[in-house]
């Protein structure tokens, strides 16, 4: 392969989610939400079966559509040494309202253990911070997970 053939596949869409602004935006919620799992190096399947009851609620996927959006995202997650280009998916394609609700399944992947490690917290105000939230927004989607008064 030619050097003008790399650079022509390098700025084409590899996937449908390129070429589709709400898949997009559902693996770039998974991106996250599997980093978040990740953040404390502890496998916990209970953060797993998180991940997948926050994706069927939020974006209203059967099981398998749930499976397939999780399949399509592990391996970007796995090879991502940014998350730049999720974040800027879901912040050209959602209001706050739509980032803070993200924001609420990460905190409740953090949870889903019952702990919440200092690198998943962390990971939280890095990216409520990346997602142009304010604080008062990562307060309130903490409190809405945890059941929490201000």
């Amino acid at each position: 392969m030619g050097l003008f053939d790399r650079l022509k596949e390098a700025i084409q869409p590899h996937d449908a989610a390129a070429r589709d602004p709400q898949r997009a935006q559902q693996i770039a919620a998974s991106v996250l939400l599997l980093e978040m799992a990740h953040a404390d190096n502890n496998h916990d399947p209970a953060e797993y079966d998180e991940i997948r009851r926050q994706l069927k609620a939020h974006f209203g996927l059967s099981d398998g559509e749930v499976e397939e959006l999780i399949a399509a995202a592990a391996p970007k997650a796995r090879a991502s040494v940014s998350l730049y280009e999720y974040l800027k998916t879901l912040n050209e394609g959602l209001d706050m309202d739509e980032k803070r609700e993200v924001l609420e399944m990460l905190w409740r992947v953090a949870y889903a253990d019952n702990e919440l490690d200092a690198h998943e917290e962390h990971l939280l105000r890095d990216l409520a911070e990346l997602l142009y939230l304010p604080h008062e927004q990562f307060i309130k989607a903490k409190f809405a997970v945890t059941g929490e008064s201000i």
